[in-house]
């Protein structure tokens, strides 16, 4: 953005600082897990409160990770990504740590206020958070480190009945671990995004983000019930639209691995995650209602998009 629509948008730096766009993939998580533990529609009169605070819990940590990201890479974006808030001079580090340290806490707190369940897996999750953006982000374990951190995401929404024995429940943790896989590649292929990419280092990334998406295809199958033929076959097709769509962006990518190719389809890759999510809703109840609400967060994050990079 120019120097002129900051000084008109004062809020507009701080946007950009927390990729706003990229945290209704969180929140569509979050909707996705709490069906996934407790098969009740979103709607449950008991269960509203509790669902909104994992949400606020969730937007918290999330965006504390996108702080913190830049925070600790301020340096190294002075040189290649200098038009960032804190590089530019429009975000103090200081203000930044600040904001960084009021969200993760809150994020936290509002988790905290549900059960001890959502603490825990809230704690952990910040735990992650920190690790990867203070010192694993440029290391082997770093896209790992960050798969863990979706994976846990879709637990935090499964916290909603507010017992542990949720979060092992087998849908939950099948989902939560094909998300993982399927961040794993996608961080992994989004590595290098601001310079030419390698082609084996794509490639690769593209068998994970794939054994990924597999996984999730194999929950989608096996969610749908006999009674659910034509749900079913809806649910199958929108998967296989998905992962042709994808992996579209990612063979056009590899064939010319360019930042002005990989970082559009690492766009494309985190905001198919609300697909995903509501795709695999609609699998687990069977019900459009879950999944069209999970589908209509994708409008204000492509909206936002066109202001707020995602990456």
């Amino acid at each position: 953005m120019s120097s002129t629509t900051s000084r008109r948008s004062p809020m507009l730096p701080w946007l950009q600082l927390v990729r706003l766009p990229t945290v209704f993939t969180a929140l569509a998580d979050i909707l996705l897990g709490s069906l996934l533990a407790t098969n009740q529609t979103l709607q449950a009169p008991s269960k509203l409160a509790v669902l909104l605070h994992l949400l606020v819990a969730s937007a918290g940590l999330y965006l504390a990770g996108m702080v913190f990201n830049d925070v600790f890479d301020r340096h190294r974006d002075a040189q290649t990504r200098p038009g960032r808030p804190i590089p530019s001079g429009r975000i103090t580090p200081r203000a930044a740590t600040t904001l960084g340290v009021i969200l993760l806490a809150g994020g936290i707190l509002s988790a905290g206020v549900t059960s001890l369940a959502s603490l825990a897996v809230a704690g952990v999750l910040a735990v992650c958070v920190l690790a990867y953006d203070g010192g694993l982000k440029t290391t082997v374990l770093g896209p790992v480190a960050m798969g863990c951190c979706r994976s846990l995401n879709i637990l935090l929404g499964a916290s909603l009945s507010g017992s542990f024995e949720s979060l092992l429940e087998p849908a939950p943790v099948h989902v939560a671990i094909g998300m993982g896989i399927y961040i794993t590649g996608v961080t992994w292929f989004a590595r290098t995004e601001d310079a030419t990419s390698h082609r084996g280092q794509l490639t690769a990334a593209v068998i994970v983000i794939n054994a990924g998406l597999a996984t999730l295809l194999t929950y989608a199958g096996l969610a749908t019930s006999d009674g659910q033929q034509q749900s079913n076959m809806s649910v199958l097709l929108l998967m296989a639209l998905i992962i042709v769509s994808i992996n579209r962006r990612l063979v056009g990518a590899v064939m010319d691995p360019r930042p002005e190719r990989v970082q559009p389809a690492v766009g494309v890759l985190l905001l198919s995650l609300i697909m995903l999510d509501a795709t695999l809703a609609l699998a687990k109840t069977g019900q459009t209602g879950p999944a069209l609400l999970i589908a209509s967060l994708l409008v204000p994050a492509v909206l936002l998009r066109r202001w707020i990079p995602m990456t």
